[in-house]
């Protein structure tokens, strides 16, 4: 995951926010410095999850990277993959019913501090997006503006609900500009609730909590959404909240493919001296069931000999199911365990923000499960090696870990996970 060796994100962070998603049961969420280069995807097969990102190449440096993380159920059904128009801006086009389509914007503005240029730059980059959207579409821009728009309502009546948050500052006022030429409303501002359910960032000198992230949505496809809250349950490795949006949408029903799936039948028991004893005993005995009743002619004889292999292979040996070997899946276990001890500490560092105490027990509940993803890691990583040596030492390839020619990669991506854990 392209960390530094001091670094305090745990391993495969893509995993524990596809696993919290799930949980909350988010269909679409929108991500900034996702830490990877260039433009991709990812999928988190234990969550059923994808990740697409969109940034600049490794050779320019480490820059902001925007992204999404969408259902792989609902990424199936897209008929384009995202668009990543910049390092901060990242367009997908969602299909729904009756030829329909949304237009969904992750988007990660400059911070206060930035240079006006920078934010001049950007502003036009989301505008020129936005103009080339088609009309008809629904559209919806997610994201981190880091902009404060206070609840001036009576000068922003159009765009800006009677529940905002806060002062307005320089970056609010850019934004609601924007908001106002191209008729968007402000979403997390027009629902009346308790402030904690509406702020998403803690200033770290002042401790305030402020409003900086924000679901924008068409002024027309204002009557679709139902409701935007902050979840202060979700921990997804972050110093800002995760804000949730219920829209009503209808998508496009997802095409079943034509014909039952096929099924491929679980040799891999063969290996096993009492199965095959038992496919043989069993094999012998439906041939040899009313065989002195039928026509010995080769082609009847084929196809009863077929039937039998078919039929005994599916009552001994079953039909084995597809399973992509990955170290974060198959110790599922032993990681939730982990995550709801963390879990655990996050509640309770949240029912009292301003104990010290409870702030120091998350903080280590962190560190312990970056230590044992790593540890859990390394161990998968250095058993199927050594698994998969063995079967290639003893010309076992029936039974190999995976493809030979990857033997030598997988070695080398373990001897680097354990120089970096010595670091």
């Amino acid at each position: 995951m392209h960390d530094k060796d001091d670094s305090n994100r745990p391993e495969r962070r893509s995993a524990l926010i596809a696993l919290e998603l799930s949980r909350l049961d988010i269909d679409i969420a929108a991500l900034r410095e996702v830490r990877f280069s260039g433009e991709g995807c990812l999928q988190e097969h234990g969550a059923g999850y994808t990740l697409f990102w969109s940034g600049r190449p490794a050779t320019e440096g480490n820059h902001p990277v925007v992204g999404f993380i969408i259902k792989t159920s609902i990424a199936s059904t897209l008929e384009s993959l995202p668009t990543g128009h910049s390092d901060r801006i990242m367009s997908l086009r969602f299909p729904l019913k009756n030829k329909e389509y949304s237009t969904i914007l992750s988007v990660y503005a400059p911070t206060l501090q930035a240079k006006s240029g920078e934010k001049d730059r950007f502003y036009s980059e989301l505008r020129h997006v936005l103009r080339r959207t088609p009309p008809a579409d629904k559209m919806i821009i997610l994201g981190d503006f880091n902009a404060r728009v206070g609840q001036d309502a009576d000068a922003w009546r159009v765009v800006l609900g009677r529940h905002g948050v806060g002062n307005c500052n320089d970056n609010g006022h850019l934004l609601l500009e924007i908001c106002m030429e191209l008729q968007l409303d402000i979403t997390n501002t027009i629902f009346q609730q308790k402030d904690k359910l509406k702020t998403t960032w803690m200033h770290p000198r002042s401790r305030h909590w402020h409003l900086i992230d924000y679901i924008l949505v068409h002024q027309r496809d204002l009557r679709d959404v139902l409701h935007t809250r902050v979840m202060p349950s979700a921990e997804c490795h972050t110093d800002h909240r995760l804000v949730r949006c219920r829209i009503r949408i209808r998508p496009k029903p997802i095409t079943r493919k034509g014909g039952p799936p096929r099924k491929k039948y679980n040799h891999c028991r063969l290996q096993s001296d009492e199965i095959k004893a038992v496919f043989q005993a069993s094999l012998q005995n439906n041939f040899e069931s009313d065989s002195s009743q039928i026509d010995p002619s080769p082609e009847l004889l084929w196809d009863k000999l077929k039937t039998d292999i078919l039929q005994t292979s599916e009552e001994v040996l079953g039909f084995s199911t597809k399973k992509n070997r990955d170290w974060f899946d198959e110790n599922n276990i032993e990681i939730n365990n982990l995550l709801a001890e963390k879990g655990a500490a996050h509640r309770a560092h949240l029912a009292r923000p301003s104990c010290l105490l409870r702030r120091a027990a998350f903080r280590h509940s962190c560190s312990i499960l970056q230590q044992k993803l790593r540890g859990i890691q390394n161990e998968w990583w250095s058993n199927l090696t050594i698994k998969t040596q063995q079967c290639a030492d003893t010309g076992d390839y029936s039974n190999q870990c995976m493809a030979p020619h990857t033997v030598s990669r997988v070695l080398c991506t373990v001897q680097t996970v354990r120089y970096s854990s010595r670091a």
